[in-house]
């Protein structure tokens, strides 16, 4: 009992809502499929309004995961966090998750809002892989 509150603690998030939910998939050039989930969260304090959640959980994902594969490949990350360590076509490199984030940037994009918080007018989003997610490994 005792490991399934643990687990439970370190894997919630406090504070935050995953508000989205957007799975992605694409073949790769060498004909190995790849598939990922990525939830997107905002704080409770800063909540996303519902339209635009709704509107984004509708939207149809298909063929997105192919377009940031496509596209991540043919513009590589210029920085990485290995880079200083590992060249760039070590496995171990980075340098395909900073490929593959600049590529969702481009093409998972969210309608702009605001919400008023302590500070005025604030927005605040983060999203995360799901467990078993492989996108990037399909640029190694």
């Amino acid at each position: 009992m005792l490991l399934l509150v643990a687990v439970a603690v370190l894997t919630q998030r406090f504070g935050y809502t995953t508000n989205v939910t957007i799975p992605l998939s694409y073949v790769s050039d060498s004909g190995q499929t790849y598939s990922c989930t990525y939830d997107y969260r905002t704080p409770d304090r800063l909540p996303m309004p519902a339209a635009i959640a709704e509107q984004m959980n509708e939207r149809d994902w298909s063929g997105t995961g192919q377009l940031i594969y496509d596209w991540a490949k043919t513009h590589p990350a210029e920085h990485w966090t290995t880079e200083e360590d590992l060249p760039a076509d070590d496995p171990r490199s980075t340098r395909a998750d900073a490929s593959w984030g600049l590529a969702m940037d481009r093409y998972v994009t969210f309608p702009p809002w605001l919400v008023d918080g302590e500070s005025g007018a604030e927005y605040e989003l983060r999203w995360e892989a799901r467990p078993g997610s492989d996108c990037e490994d399909g640029l190694r």
